[in-house]
């Protein structure tokens, strides 16, 4: 099963990247696939994950220069971090140590540096379409 996370912060702006395009896969009926909003990553979120044999995170990324720009990457995290902010790897991790679960991730970012408001409707608005369309298309 294909599991796809979306998170981020509704009351923030672009930082809502993750959970629109939840909202606008939510609209479609993938076959085998999962889908998860959430205001950020837990632990607990694992739980959920423990039957996927791909997982995709989706979110916003802080990034001075290309706004608007996509992005495919995973942050290195060089030790466990279980305090506010939990990377997408730390998540595969936890899957690995605690379950010997080995599912292949994705990351799609969205760079921006407006956490406190939409700034450009419509480039928002197509970088959630295009993530929406790229897993549509890969849709099994």
């Amino acid at each position: 099963m294909r599991v796809v996370v979306g998170y981020g912060n509704e009351l923030r702006g672009e930082d809502a990247f993750g959970v629109d395009v939840i909202k606008e896969l939510e609209k479609f009926h993938l076959k085998n696939t999962k889908l998860i909003s959430a205001f950020q990553l837990t632990p607990e979120i694992v739980l959920e994950l423990l039957e996927a044999d791909e997982i995709i995170f989706i979110d916003a990324c802080n990034n001075e220069k290309n706004h608007y720009a996509l992005a495919c990457s995973l942050s290195e995290q060089s030790r466990f971090n279980l305090s506010h902010h939990i990377s997408p790897k730390t998540i595969v991790a936890m899957l690995e140590s605690l379950y010997e679960k080995h599912p292949n991730f994705f990351i799609y970012s969205m760079m921006t540096d407006s956490f406190s408001k939409i700034i450009e409707f419509k480039k928002y608005e197509e970088c959630v379409d295009a993530v929406v369309k790229e897993l549509l298309k890969n849709d099994y």
